[in-house]
């Protein structure tokens, strides 16, 4: 039996609209040379969006064990499953007899015959594919090229190597007539001057165990027994997990006319839609998801939602964390830089509600059976209407962590109640969640606050933790009166203490960070005086141009939440800072950072690295140093928030198998489970679980179980902020 469906598919191509193609390695971009300034704004045209719409039995399919796809003679879409046959006529899948079904899936080739001199089997054929009078075989024992009659066992090579194709799985034609074929040895392409250009892991296939291929206007798509890949305009993009397929072992493969992928798979048929999108259009979803899923609690406060039935959003609940200050923090940087870009009254009433919530934090602390020292932060609220939380934070709990951690702190209760009566707080809060805080006090007082009224506000909520702060030794203490376990921020701990070394760069300019704030917020001198005699004194300044990462090299994943924290602190010393003294110091330890960083195309701290390094110079004993970010800076943060995807709930996903993955060298903290692509960067934010700018990109397997749905926070600061400071625009 031939696959007839593979006769009908000749002829379809594709282009990848929201890839940038990556140059240069991690040392050379800097030593390009630097364009951007002259270019800026980047104007941003509309894009295409992929997403993932899922066709099962409850669709109308007879099964959702689909065996094959086909189109028919009116480009419907015909379904041939385990159980029958099915035509999608939309929005429902429509049965089909087998006699009206079957035609699309069993037509043997007049030609076979003449083939079977050089295929024994005919079940050794896998796919055909004709064009213009020639037609292409995909065998066991080769690729045959032929007329019909004639055949020939084609030798393939190119510049580098040189293919005797066996095992080959499937052939196909695409739009410009160019033959392509797919074999476990890789994947070639004959030029129309009749040369070959042969691709394998080392030209960033994703993946070569290949069970079928399509093409269609907007490029290749072959389906392997392990996920999907598409190629189109010299990039390759993998598709794997939930996020993208039913089912990673695809069976077959049809193009539409408007390029829309439709993956046969057992659990069903996964279509792959591009949606003309702008940036904003993005963002504006993922408000909207916000404001349906992710809120939690009568202020507000935005958090993952739990999913009571995988995938399904409908049965969104959202679940507390221990990050109430921290992500309130970063959507209040969101919405005030939201509000400066666009001007839009609804993001200033979402960033003046999102400030009362932050400062309620360290209101809710005061009073009660347990009340903790003025300016204590929670890490965040429940209402005291749920279970008790401490029934699960119980000794037995805190026994547990200090097993783990010989410095963790036992605290009973962990979450107390507070002065009305109406909130369980949680207490041993971070320095994380003061991050957090002032990362977004600052931003909204510099963005939203025009009145003095509204500023007095901010002021008040920043004094009351930052003299905690100074009032307790440099320490952030709980209702116990101790520090917590990670509120340590004195240079008795800092420069002196071991248990210390790993934090005592980023604590470091932590703290100089609250200072600062604190003396722009509320203009009083006492700050900056502090401020000083850490930062020059106790050599704080300093302090932060050693942190992990400077050392651990380019290649290490390090702590992606101390990265992310570090790049927040920068952000406010390098643009409040004036004295040169220090102003040398944080551009050089950020300067050295996002050298690091580059590869991960973050686009939070790629915006962070502009915002505090274009235009800028640095000189030291050997000279100057031009600090402005090269181009990829901006093209990557770009590229990251194009393929940014919709779909946020946690599924599971892989990029262990790849044939294009560089496991990561020996000075990585798990070397065995972390890597990159044979291009240095990490692989596309689109093809791992990592959303969040703290999460670790470089990770190559990750859980889920599809009942974790996560907001789109962390995408809206990074694209505000691109917009805030003149980085990005859309195009007109």
């Amino acid at each position: 039996m031939i696959f007839a469906n593979s006769l009908r598919r000749f002829g379809d191509f594709n282009l990848c609209f929201v890839s940038v193609a990556i140059v240069g390695v991690l040392l050379s971009v800097f030593a390009r040379g630097v364009e951007s300034a002259e270019q800026l704004p980047l104007a941003i045209p509309q894009f295409e969006q992929q997403v993932q719409v899922s066709h099962t039995a409850t669709d109308g399919l007879p099964s959702s064990d689909v065996l094959q796809i086909a189109r028919d003679d009116h480009g419907l879409i015909i379904a041939k499953t385990s159980a029958g046959y099915a035509r999608f006529e939309d929005p429902r899948w429509v049965s089909l007899s087998e006699q009206e079904a079957a035609e699309h899936f069993l037509v043997e080739p007049a030609w076979y015959d003449s083939l079977a001199q050089h295929v024994s089997r005919r079940e050794m054929v896998r796919a055909v594919a004709e064009h213009d009078g020639e037609i292409a075989v995909a065998a066991e024992n080769g690729l045959y090229i032929g007329d019909g009659e004639q055949w020939s066992l084609a030798l393939v090579g190119d510049s580098r190597k040189r293919w005797a194709p066996i095992d080959v799985r499937a052939v196909v034609y695409d739009l410009d007539g160019r033959l392509w074929f797919a074999s476990p040895q890789g994947v070639g392409r004959r030029n129309p001057d009749g040369s070959w250009s042969l691709f394998e892991g080392s030209d960033g296939l994703p993946y070569n165990d290949f069970s079928c291929m399509a093409a269609g206007p907007k490029g290749i798509w072959f389906g392997t027994s392990n996920g999907a890949i598409r190629y189109a305009d010299g990039v390759w993009e993998f598709r794997q997990g939930r996020r993208w397929l039913l089912d990673n072992q695809v069976r077959d493969i049809v193009v539409t006319d408007d390029g829309t992928a439709w993956l046969a798979t057992s659990a069903g048929i996964s279509c792959i839609e591009f949606r003309p999108m702008t940036l904003s259009d993005k963002a504006r979803f993922y408000e909207a998801e916000i404001e349906k899923y992710h809120r939690r609690t009568s202020f507000g406060y935005v958090n993952p939602a739990v999913l009571s039935v995988p995938g399904d959003r409908s049965t969104a609940v959202p679940r507390y964390s221990d990050n109430d200050g921290f992500n309130t923090g970063l959507y209040l940087a969101a919405m005030s830089m939201a509000y400066t870009t666009t001007g839009d009254a609804q993001y200033r009433r979402f960033a003046d509600n999102s400030a009362r919530a932050l400062a309620f934090l360290s209101e809710v602390t005061q009073g009660g059976s347990h009340a903790a020292p003025k300016g204590a932060i929670a890490r965040n609220i429940i209402p005291t209407t749920d279970p008790d939380p401490n029934l699960r934070y119980d000794l037995e709990y805190d026994l547990g962590r200090r097993k783990r951690d010989s410095l963790w702190k036992i605290l009973q209760p962990r979450l107390p109640i507070d002065a009305s009566g109406q909130w369980y707080w949680k207490s041993d809060s971070s320095s994380d969640e003061l991050d957090g805080h002032f990362f977004g006090f600052a931003t909204y007082y510099d963005h939203v606050c025009e009145t003095e009224t509204q500023k007095d506000s901010v002021r008040e909520a920043v004094r009351r933790i930052i003299d905690h702060i100074l009032a307790h030794g440099f320490n952030l203490v709980d209702h116990d009166g101790l520090p917590t376990r990670w509120g340590h921020f004195s240079p008795d701990d800092l420069n002196r203490n071991p248990a210390w070394c790993a934090e005592r760069g980023l604590n470091s300019y932590s703290i100089l960070t609250y200072l600062l704030i604190a003396e722009h917020i509320t203009g009083d001198p006492k700050y900056r005086e502090v401020y000083l005699k850490l930062a020059l004194d106790h050599g704080y300044g300093m302090n932060g141009m050693t942190q992990p990462r400077l050392q651990e090299g380019p290649r290490s994943p390090g702590h992606q939440p101390d990265d992310n924290m570090a790049f927040m602190n920068y952000y406010h010393l390098i643009r409040y800072e004036t004295d040169p003294r220090l102003l040398s110091m944080y551009q050089y330890a950020i300067r050295c950072h996002w050298k690091y960083e580059m590869p991960e195309r973050n686009a939070f701290t790629n915006f962070i690295y502009g915002a505090c390094s274009l235009g800028k110079t640095r000189r030291d004993q050997w000279g100057e140093t031009d600090l402005t970010p090269p181009d990829e800076c901006f093209k990557g943060a770009v590229d990251t928030l194009q393929r940014y995807p919709l779909d946020l709930i946690e599924w599971p996903m892989s990029n262990a198998h790849r044939i294009d993955l560089v496991p990561m060298g020996e000075q990585a903290e798990h070397p065995a489970t972390n890597g990159h692509r044979v291009d240095g960067f990490t692989f596309p934010i689109d093809e791992r679980q990592e959303t969040y700018w703290d999460w670790n990109p470089w990770k190559l397997t990750s859980g889920g179980d599809g009942t974790q749905l996560r907001p789109g926070f962390h995408y809206l600061l990074a694209y505000y902020m691109g917009r805030a400071h003149g980085f990005i625009a859309e195009q007109e």
